[in-house]
């Protein structure tokens, strides 16, 4: 073989692995403080900047992999304001009970009392940019 097809070879074989490598490496991690009311409510407490997407997201992991619920509803209770566990931070009170007069709603924004979000929908939230992982960090009350 000629050298000029043995380094094209070599490129060809390098190159993926460089990227997903790259991918991988560069990804950035949130940690989102999440704590329990009761049962059903919890707050999510901003952290690292996160905004309304960062925030439906904790809300959806919280629900999904502490409270083992797949489907069904989350609902903003308290729209963002003075944390209730943290006074000095921000945060937003969610429910997955039903809430009357709620809004089923496509915006990522958190400063609408009543604004729902499917669990799934909550979730798929949390893949809508590729270099960043949210993390939840349950509190204890």
């Amino acid at each position: 073989m000629r050298p000029r097809t043995l380094i094209l070879i070599f490129l060809a074989i390098l190159l993926p692995t460089t990227v997903l490598a790259q991918r991988f490496f560069l990804r950035e991690i949130m940690i989102i403080p999440v704590r329990p009311i009761d049962t059903d409510t919890f707050e999510v407490i901003e952290n690292d900047g996160a905004g309304g997407t960062q925030m439906w997201c904790a809300a959806g992991k919280y629900v999904r992999d502490y409270q083992r619920q797949r489907g069904g509803s989350i609902t903003v209770l308290t729209p963002r304001a003075s944390s209730v566990a943290y006074p000095g931070r921000k945060s937003v009170m969610f429910t997955t009970k039903p809430v009357e007069n709620s809004i089923s709603s496509t915006s990522q924004g958190v400063r609408t009392a009543g604004q729902t979000f499917s669990t799934t929908h909550a979730n798929a939230l949390c893949r809508s940019r590729h270099d960043l992982y949210i993390k939840v960090r349950v509190l204890v009350p």
